[in-house]
């Protein structure tokens, strides 16, 4: 069993910040080297709407149905084992995959600030968070907290210092690869970019069975979170490329250093850049925290559930799902060799594909269950699902741009993942959907 009533209100916000905040520290950049800034600026604002959207639909859904396994969970209510056992396979795997990329650009800062990385630290990053989220639910979701509070401290921080800096000339210089500062083909080629300042924040939900009195904390978390993350996308947004060039800070793997330590700024040497830097660090340390307890919980969720081997669905003497977080540790360390932007890419599209379903449980189950008792309602939910539909489905087509090999890995996955259910079924035919409220 999970503990129970173990989180406020201020842990889940802090769980939504901590699971996006990296996002905003490295990896949105890239979006300025394929699409310029004014093509980003589109592309972020219409995957906030897309996330917020979604973080507040499933918001009500948590309260609704709360339980460790989140999306997989709805999803499975809506349309059955099938559909969400695939939604559950592609959250865990975007979530498991995702901390690889978050040790690799830990390394990048670390790297440039205090001149180390590599194995030894990503090994001592997996062994010590794993580690601690091993102790228990409390302590790992403390130190989330702690760590969260800490990064947005630092990307406001970098807000005021950068601002005097930025100069509009260098946000609207365009990368030698875009024509004009504005068009559909470059906002469609930031969109996987944009979105990753807000990716992931409606994994929030799987802490509703280990939360206190979800009807209340979970929309206050949820819209907390949003409302932070908001305003620190358009700091970094605005303040690295208009400080330190959309061209310097396209390319960079820890954006924010290189913004304060360029010849426009600080300048290299700067104490604040490297403060600003170990706030970045703290940043994707907490998104790290993050990613280990969502991927978890969904793993043990779908092995409670039978959809996995019954081991993974084991806790230990302190109420947290040890082999779900051991297997994260042996799967997500290897993937930390693999490029970041292809990592990311990967991310975003499974975690797209989701979201379609997530979208579509909500229409479905708030037409089909009408009288499911909500503690938190959706003004206009309806209206905001359609619209996230049609922003996720643009999302998907911008993941394209995938490379193959890593299209080919992940459907090997599928396969192998298909394999799994199709004998568990046979085995087992009465799969039902549980009851985890």
């Amino acid at each position: 069993m999970l503990k129970k009533s173990a989180l406020g209100w201020p842990k889940i916000a802090g769980l939504g910040i901590a699971l996006v905040v990296a996002g905003q520290f490295s990896g949105w950049n890239f979006g300025l080297a394929a699409g310029g800034w004014l093509n980003m600026l589109i592309a972020t604002l219409l995957m906030a709407l897309l996330c917020g959207g979604l973080a507040l639909c499933v918001a009500e859904l948590s309260t609704a149905l709360p339980s460790a396994g989140g999306v997989f969970v709805y999803a499975q209510s809506a349309f059955g084992p099938f559909v969400g056992y695939l939604v559950g396979i592609a959250c865990a795997l975007a979530l498991t995959i995702g901390t690889g990329a978050a040790a690799t650009f830990i390394c990048a800062y670390t790297e440039s600030m205090f001149g180390f990385g590599g194995w030894p630290v990503k090994i001592a990053l997996f062994a010590v968070i794993v580690g601690i989220h091993l102790r228990g639910v409390g302590e790992a979701m403390g130190l989330t907290f702690i760590a969260g509070v800490i990064a947005v401290a630092a990307l406001l921080t970098f807000g005021v210092a950068m601002a005097p800096h930025v100069e509009l000339s260098n946000l609207l210089t365009l990368p030698a690869n875009v024509a004009t500062p504005v068009s559909l083909g470059g906002i469609f080629a930031c969109v996987p970019f944009a979105i990753w300042l807000f990716i992931t924040v409606e994994q929030t939900g799987s802490a509703a069975e280990e939360a206190s009195n979800p009807g209340r904390t979970m929309p206050r978390g949820i819209l907390a979170a949003i409302g932070t993350l908001l305003v620190t996308a358009l700091v970094v947004l605005v303040c690295a490329p208009g400080a330190g060039g959309v061209e310097l800070v396209g390319s960079a793997g820890d954006p924010l250093y290189a913004a304060m330590s360029s010849n426009s700024a600080f300048g290299e040497g700067s104490w604040l850049a490297k403060v600003i830097g170990c706030g970045g660090v703290f940043g994707l340390i907490a998104t790290f925290f993050s990613l280990v307890y969502a991927a978890s919980r969904q793993l043990f969720a779908m092995a409670r559930d039978g959809l996995f081997p019954q081991w993974l669905g084991k806790t230990g003497k302190r109420g947290t799902p040890y082999p779900a977080l051991l297997l994260i540790g042996v799967v997500g360390l290897p993937l930390s060799a693999v490029d970041p932007a292809t990592v990311m890419l990967a991310v975003v599209l499974l975690l797209n594909v989701c979201y379609l379903f997530i979208f579509g449980a909500y229409l479905r189950i708030k037409s089909s269950q009408p009288d499911l008792p909500r503690p938190f309602r959706l003004a206009g939910g309806t209206v905001v699902a359609w619209l996230g539909l049609a922003l996720t489905l643009v999302v998907i087509a911008a993941c394209f741009q995938l490379d193959l090999m890593m299209l080919i890995a992940l459907g090997v996955t599928f396969a192998l993942c298909l394999f799994n259910f199709l004998l568990r079924t046979r085995r087992s035919p009465a799969i039902e959907v549980p009851d985890h409220a």
